[in-house]
């Protein structure tokens, strides 16, 4: 209960012109926001703490708190992990789909330095194959643990655009395939890959005939925006994995494909930054759940830009491993750890 003040006419003026100062000046201010926009996380990502934030509440599902790693009350249902692989830099996107006819997709895989988190997870988890290995783009913290899985594990096929890059980790992937006879597929919009009985993808990009010689000189932005962009398909429901695109790509996406963009989930591009999720891309595609994958917290105002357009956000960087099952009329989300308000 407010306590009231009765205060002397010599000074009720005075302070009531400083309260209304203080008001206008805490209405005035902004949340705090990323600076770092390039291919890396700069230190300001780590001083956002969006734990501290009041929620905006999405319509989307009710976030639970579980086992992540419980594989045998749902295996028949569709489920998506993604994976908090900790490390002092950003680790990119490691994430792992799972068909109720048992069929195992890979889409990226982090970054070197974690793969040993990666394949204990797998362990885990008591997979040994990975039918459909993807890989978005050939940045290291997308193809990274690919220079352990390649090795370890049997794989069916790897996926990924007709692009190249100048990278340690690039060349050690590309070798791993050619020495372990993995037959590699380049795809790119307009390609489906139809997995078992229940999965369907169709890629939206990059566009039809993109090469490594497209470029003289591949800008970081350049790759990014030639990232795979998967539409998964599971019954009724759609699940939107967009790789690492700029604002720049997602209007060049949207300009090509508004009309099929909407989805149930959505992969918030570049691991939720600031250099990606335009108000144009989060209209198009209106999800009711937007995963931010990245282990460091990207960006406040991106994850509230989804909230404020209905849907309910999880990050990896606040809430630890996440599961999503689907029977294909519903998603449920599962977090290893509850968000602090």
């Amino acid at each position: 209960m407010m306590k009231m003040i009765k205060l002397r006419s010599g000074t009720k003026g005075l302070l009531t012109l400083a309260l209304l100062m203080v008001l206008i000046l805490a209405g005035c201010s902004n949340p705090p926001e990323n600076a770092g926009a390039s291919g890396t996380t700069s230190p300001a990502s780590n001083s956002i703490d969006a734990s501290n934030e009041s929620p905006v509440t999405g319509s989307g599902p009710t976030i639970q708190i579980a086992d992540v790693f419980d594989t045998e009350s749902h295996k028949d249902k569709l489920s998506i992990r993604y994976f908090f692989l900790d490390s002092e830099e950003k680790s990119g996107d490691a994430i792992l789909l799972q068909t109720p006819d048992g069929f195992n997709i890979m889409i990226d895989s982090g970054i070197p330095a974690t793969r040993d988190q990666l394949e204990a997870y797998m362990d885990k988890l008591g997979v040994t194959r990975i039918d459909y290995a993807i890989n978005t783009h050939p940045h290291y913290d997308h193809m990274g643990g690919y220079t352990s899985l390649l090795k370890t594990m049997k794989i069916g096929g790897f996926y990924m655009p007709n692009l190249a890059h100048t990278t340690e980790t690039y060349r050690t992937v590309m070798n791993l395939i050619e020495q372990q006879q993995i037959p590699l597929h380049y795809i790119e919009d307009g390609d489906e890959l139809h997995i078992g009985e229940h999965v369907r993808i169709e890629l939206l990009n990059p566009e039809k005939g993109t090469s490594p010689d497209k470029y003289e000189a591949w800008s970081t932005e350049n790759l990014n925006n030639h990232s795979l962009v998967l539409k998964v398909y599971y019954g009724e429901k759609i699940f939107l994995f967009a790789g690492d695109l700029y604002k720049s790509g997602e209007y060049d996406l949207v300009e090509r494909h508004e009309a099929v963009l909407d989805a149930d989930l959505v992969h918030a591009p570049h691991h939720g930054d600031k250099t990606s999720s335009s108000p144009a891309f989060v209209k198009a595609t209106s999800p009711e759940i937007a995963v931010l994958s990245a282990n460091i917290f990207q960006n406040l105002d991106v994850k509230q830009r989804y909230e404020k357009n209905g849907a309910t956000t999880v990050s990896t960087a606040l809430n630890g491993n996440i599961l999503l099952l689907s029977d294909g009329k519903t998603i449920e989300v599962i977090v290893e750890k509850e968000v602090k308000k």
